[in-house]
């Protein structure tokens, strides 16, 4: 799976590092991250002592070590890797430049070092990773550094940022992973504090589809089970869609409407190849993104995946304007999933673009969420935009995953923002009540 760059800067180091024939490093918010990958299927990540003796800026009573061995495991068994771990003194990411100390660290000492990171990076971000590589793509080495100017906890307290939930992120970086430009993935570049729709942070721990397919499409040979899957060759047909670094691709199951893998549209190619898709019959979006908000797309069409012989797709027509929005519950709305459960009902806010109706018709394409368009109430927030609040409910048997949200304007226009709703076994407590019963 082919990413692009973001930023001229990282341009430039790649080119210097290819010319040169040296090493190079990034951090995974100074751009895109290109093609990386670890040689091998044994990674060994070095713990610092900066996180299990007692940090001030991590919560009294968490267990850290728990917390960073389940993190690194979850990813290693999606990859079909092994990720061994020890214990070091080392409290230093290494510095920026052609290649580092050999050690793969995980710390948040607040040395003037890992401070700088975050000079040039950014003061509000809750972590970032180091990641040292050669001209060929091949990772040698990845420093995670949490901030540690920030307050994390394990047990969801108020104003806290989720050390498992943040070091989840920060792992797939340091396999190699981009940030995704899908909502439901736990890759998606925005983590939120603890308490944001008054629930804390524990079901962005959990690996979706689209996490998993996008680590597998990286370490495929690792994973052994070819067998149970087959590829995708999408072709963008006659150049109509305007290839950007910010464009995607997203397939769901067509039974199920979950959102199964996602893809971004190299700049540089017409043609992409998903090497690891389960068999199934899969309906394919694509968009544009916008830089701000969630962004949507429409139906390209459906394919079927077998085993053996790839599955070729040809999308024609004109890639959607990607409009975006933001979503929320109990009043909040934000760029972020929101956390649902099965067997409930739960009231959603919804910021409506300009594409969309006064009165806009909203639906899901799985079969296990149900939106009342019976009961839409159309009102501002505090910054006069339109807002749509409305019923969602979630049938019982709902398997967890990420799912999308659609609508349609009033010319027959189709926006789907994917990935908005996330089903998980962690609980949010802040579903709607029926007190009819009572």
């Amino acid at each position: 799976m082919k990413r692009s760059l973001k930023s001229l800067f990282l341009l430039a180091v790649l080119i210097f590092g290819a010319q040169m024939g040296h090493a190079a490093s990034l951090d995974t918010d100074s751009g895109g991250i290109p093609e990386l990958r670890w040689r091998g299927n044994t990674i060994r990540i070095g713990i610092s002592t900066s996180l299990t003796d007692q940090s001030p800026s991590i919560k009294r009573g968490s267990d850290a070590t728990a917390a960073v061995e389940r993190s690194l495991q979850r990813w290693a068994e999606a990859a079909g890797i092994s990720i061994q771990v020890f214990q070091t003194s080392i409290e230093n990411v290494s510095p920026s430049g052609p290649r580092g100390d050999g050690v793969s660290l995980i710390t948040i000492a607040s040395t003037s070092e890992n401070t700088l990171v975050f000079n040039k990076n950014g003061h509000q971000l809750p972590a970032a990773t180091r990641i040292f590589f050669d001209r060929s793509g091949n990772i040698s080495e990845a420093d995670i550094v949490l901030n540690a100017s920030h307050q994390f906890s394990t047990d969801g307290t108020f104003g806290t940022y989720d050390l498992e939930t943040v070091l989840m992120h920060e792992v797939g970086h340091l396999l190699g992973l981009d940030h995704a430009p899908t909502v439901g993935s736990l890759m998606w570049p925005q983590i939120s504090r603890n308490g944001l729709f008054s629930v804390n942070s524990f079901f962005r721990r959990e690996l979706l589809e689209t996490d998993v397919a996008s680590v597998r499409e990286i370490y495929r040979s690792e994973t052994g089970d070819e067998g149970s899957s087959g590829s995708v060759e999408l072709k963008i047909s006659g150049g109509k869609i305007k290839a950007s670094e910010a464009g995607f691709i997203w397939l769901e199951d067509a039974v199920s409407g979950k959102l199964v893998t996602t893809v971004s549209i190299p700049s540089d190619s017409d043609n992409i190849q998903l090497r690891s898709v389960p068999e199934g019959t899969y309906n394919i979006f694509f968009a544009n993104a916008e830089s701000e908000g969630i962004s949507s797309g429409k139906t390209a069409g459906t394919v079927d995946v077998t085993n053996g012989e790839p599955s070729v797709f040809e999308i024609v027509g004109e890639a959607s304007t990607g409009s975006a929005t933001l979503i929320g519950l109990n009043g909040e709305t934000t760029a972020l999933s929101l956390p649902l459960n099965a067997g409930k009902t739960f009231s959603v806010s919804m910021v409506l673009t300009e594409e969309m109706d006064l009165r806009p018709v909203l639906y899901s394409n799985s079969r296990y969420i149900v939106v009342d368009e019976s009961n839409i109430l159309l009102t501002k927030d505090p910054l006069g935009r339109a807002v749509a609040i409305f019923d969602v409910t979630i049938s019982e048997d709902a398997p967890n995953g990420a799912y999308s949200l659609c609508t349609i304007n009033r010319t027959g226009g189709e926006a789907c923002f994917p990935g908005v709703f996330s089903i998980s076994g962690h609980q949010n407590p802040w579903y709607k009540r029926d007190f009819s019963k009572y």
